[in-house]
């Protein structure tokens, strides 16, 4: 027969068995029967191609055809390589080269993708030690044709040489390629060689054939190298597996799953939707990944040192000990132990905490127990709730560990609701994983601030309530996937789930907040204009408090973060800062306190070298506090040194200007702290008709005291006269003095204010209580409607609340009012509830009472 009608017959052969196995493959045969078909397939085609060609053609030089690689393990995919080695008995290729030449030129004929090496067995040894690549494919070898004795020798000298000998390489290169590996849950994986893939099982396979002498899964369990469940799902998962890639090659598609190859093979393969597909895909990613990584890290060649540490047995915990870098329960009877949800809780603890892993038989064990079991929640005692709010507040590993937990199901047990995010694909392409990985990740993003040296690892050292933080990270995105919005979804759950934790209402509040408003910063930074007053007033109303505004961007930036590589932009960053500083502005009054108030106060000691006594100068410069020296200008603090230099002769001084530019009057009393200050300077005011439109209250901690009020009078246009200025003034001085009464000037001047100027009602009354961001002071934050004499009544109701006023920031902002108290009662912070809900209630009701209406 000619070699044109050969090439035709091996063809039509080819085509139509590729064919025969096509059908079996949409008719739901195995990954693993497809596979094996495919390889056994060329197979025939290469013998019939050896006897077409001669049969006698590797007898005649002595040399052997070996099928490497994936063909030699015969798990070919429809469009796999088909790797030769041509095994030759001497150096002498001519012959060898020959052959090859003609038998490589039919099957490239075929379109088949041949690739080919001669080698002799010494070639191999030399070849393998040198590249680790070429001694795994080598692993595969498997004998198609010619001298079976020449391959018999080559596959001993082989292992006992290479495999066997130099094992140590082999296990250390493949270890290290796995943990290069990142994260089996990938929007658009490779479904060879993402981590998960089909390239993790070869190289458990490549590290197992050495180490224990066989490949096979079966064989594996069978010496206990693999426990029940591992052996189950990771046979399963590679079934899976190489059905999606023989899926893929018959559509003449490579193995990268991107979205819209996802769309189109899942009703292929009997899906739904790509969203049922995807969560098969990463429920078999995901065991791939965890049990290859168990099985190479217990494969890996030990330290001596390793040897030793096996007989250390440590115990940590009555019920716990460390052996091997790994945590075991002290029973043997883990089924009955893992009964008892605390126990499952402090197995996680205990091995976060002390950085040790938990050994596969141990996880089974949990797996089998947790499986189908999402407990009542009102089964958590107060035991359970500490432990797992204990397990939140301390940055480490937190991340990690819910994995293994989400992983067992014993996350579920806590929050049932995270059972149904359980490898749930998410529907933006932004989006690079899962949503249960993206929410590990972004506790992880979190963790990793730790070891920032910046501005935002500051932040997050600081916030005290770091269990909140991370528990708002953990449950930001459980809502996805319940339609709708999935914040306010959210919203509910952490609701649910923090009374389960026995958290107050504040920081159940606080809490459902973060979840159900955790896209806000971003949104106001990235697609609102917030140098527009009013979107940043209503930003800063929104989140109400300091620690809050922290809290809620360092949870913005590691949800970005998250999302995947490239997200993270220095613009992004300028912009969620730029927010932060101009709410913390309208919160606070001041923004942040930096190593700027230490550069003023050096600038000061030179400034006034020679003007005062050193002492006096040297006290006073470290009493001014941060908050005053952070928002006063440095010319401004120089005058009002000299005002609290002449304290000695004058104890009350007052000074008054009006700019022409802002057109207000600025009044500055100059003083020592006493009671009810605020309250007889704005009764002064109030008395005179003015309407007080900003103040800045300090007190220094050695009592001085400078208070500014920026005011206008509604009754006339232009400058002030000189005499109402310096009458109101010598007013102020007086009734500090006590010469006279707030009430009497009030009944003077008749002009108690009953304003009838049009107030927005729709702007709500708010009052936030803040203990997170003083140490020494509570911050009362109030968001009010602003109108004529408010200022008065609230400075009446602090006094009446027995509060002090040590600092303040009053702004009137278009038509509110974001007034900022920092106060004192009893000499203390107010940390009593019930205490904190007295004074927000007495505040908003004593506005709401006197709005006009």
């Amino acid at each position: 027969m000619g070699k044109a009608d050969f090439l035709s017959e091996l063809t039509s052969f080819y085509q139509s068995k590729r064919k025969e196995i096509y059908s079996l493959h949409l008719a739901g045969a195995s990954g693993l029967s497809i596979v094996t078909a495919l390889s056994d397939l060329i197979d025939q085609i290469v013998l019939k191609a050896i006897d077409y060609l001669s049969p006698d053609a590797l007898q005649g030089w002595g040399g052997a055809l070996v099928a490497i690689g994936g063909y030699g393990r015969r798990e070919r995919s429809p469009s796999s390589d088909i790797d030769l080695m041509l095994l030759i008995p001497t150096g002498d290729t001519q012959a060898a080269t020959q052959f090859a030449n003609e038998l490589l030129c039919l099957l490239w004929d075929m379109k088949l993708t041949v690739g080919h090496s001669f080698r002799t067995i010494n070639d191999c040894v030399e070849t393998a030690r040198q590249d680790t690549i070429i001694a795994t494919s080598m692993l595969a070898a498997r004998y198609i044709a010619g001298n079976q004795g020449l391959f018999d020798r080559f596959h001993k000298t082989f292992f006992s040489k290479v495999a066997y000998k130099d094992q140590r390489v082999l296990l250390e290169y493949h270890a290290d390629s796995g943990e290069k590996a990142t994260t089996p849950y990938l929007q658009e994986p490779n479904i060879k060689t993402s981590p998960g893939g089909l390239r993790d099982i070869h190289r458990m396979k490549w590290i197992a054939l050495p180490r224990y002498r066989t490949s096979s899964l079966s064989e594996l369990y069978q010496l206990g190298k693999l426990a029940s469940l591992e052996h189950q799902g990771l046979t399963k998962a590679q079934d899976f597996l190489w059905r999606v890639r023989n899926t893929l090659h018959f559509q003449n598609a490579d193995d990268h799953l991107t979205i819209e190859r996802q769309e189109e093979i899942a009703p292929l393969l009997q899906f739904c939707d790509r969203r049922d597909f995807m969560r098969q895909y990463y429920i078999s990613a995901g065991t791939i990944a965890a049990v290859s990584a168990r099985f190479i890290r217990d494969a890996t060649p030990k330290t001596p040192w390793y040897f030793v540490s096996r007989w250390l047995k440590r115990q940590i915990d009555p019920d716990f000990y460390i052996l091997d870098d790994a945590i075991f329960p002290t029973t043997s009877d883990l089924h009955h132990f893992f009964e008892k949800d605390e126990n499952c809780l402090r197995l996680f603890l205990l091995a976060k905490e002390h950085k040790k892993v938990i050994p596969g038989s141990v996880m089974e064990a949990l797996s089998g127990q947790t499986a189908g079991n999402n407990l009542p929640q009102t089964l958590w005692p107060l035991s359970n709730r500490a432990l797992f709010r204990r397990f939140l507040s301390t940055p480490g590993r937190i991340a990690t560990t819910l994995r293994k937990m989400h992983q067992t199901g014993v996350l579920w047990r806590i929050i049932p609701e995270f059972s149904r995010i359980y490898c749930l694909v998410q529907e933006s392409r932004s989006h690079f994983y899962t949503t249960d990985e993206h929410t590990f990740r972004t506790i992880e993003e979190a963790e990793n601030l730790m070891e920032d040296q910046g501005l935002l690892g500051t932040m997050y050292a600081e916030i005290r309530r770091k269990d909140i933080l991370h528990l708002a990270l953990l449950l930001h995105d459980i809502g996805k996937g319940m339609g709708g919005d999935h914040s306010q979804h959210g919203a509910k759950i952490a609701q649910s789930v923090s009374s389960l934790l026995g958290y107050d209402e504040e920081e159940r509040a606080l809490l459902t907040f973060l979840v159900d408003r955790h896209l806000l910063f971003s949104d106001v930074a990235f697609y609102r204009d917030f140098t527009n007053e009013p979107i940043l007033l209503t930003f800063a109303r929104e989140v109400g408090r300091p620690e809050t505004l922290k809290m809620l961007l360092v949870l913005t930036v590691a949800d970005i973060r998250a999302v995947g590589p490239g997200t993270w932009t220095s613009w992004k960053w300028d912009l969620l800062l730029k927010l932060h500083e101009e709410a913390l502005e309208a919160l606070t009054g001041g923004g942040l306190y930096t190593k700027r108030d230490e550069m003023t106060r050096a600038r000061l000691v030179e400034a006034t070298q020679g003007e005062y006594p050193d002492v006096w100068r040297s006290d006073l410069l470290k009493a001014l506090t941060p908050r005053y020296l952070s928002v006063m200008p440095f010319d401004k603090i120089k005058t009002h040194i000299a005002a609290f230099y002449r304290l000695f002769t004058k104890r009350v001084q007052v000074t008054a200007h009006y700019n022409i530019d802002s057109e207000k009057t600025e009044y500055t009393l100059y003083t020592t702290d006493a009671p009810g200050l605020f309250l007889k300077v704005t009764g002064v005011l109030v008395a005179h008709g003015l309407n007080i439109i900003g103040a800045d209250i300090f007190t220094q901690s050695n009592g001085m005291v400078v208070d500014i009020f920026s005011v206008t009078d509604p009754n006339m246009s232009g400058p002030p006269r000189s005499e109402q200025i310096n009458a109101i003034a010598l007013d102020i001085q007086h009734v500090v003095e006590g010469v006279e009464s707030i009430e009497a000037l009030l009944k003077k001047g008749g002009r108690y204010p009953r304003s009838t100027v049009r107030v927005d009602t729709k702007i709500p009354v708010q009052i936030e209580v803040d203990n997170e961001s003083s140490h020494a002071f509570t911050i009362i934050d109030i968001f009010a409607p602003d109108f004529p004499g408010l200022l008065y009544r609230i400075a009446q109701t602090l006094f009446d609340l027995g509060l002090s006023v040590h600092s303040a920031r009053i702004a009137t902002r278009l038509d509110q009012i974001v007034d900022v108290f920092y106060v004192q009662a009893n000499q203390g912070k107010i940390t009593h509830l019930e205490e904190i809900k007295r004074i927000k209630s007495h505040l908003k009701g004593d506005i709401e009472r006197i709005l006009p209406k």
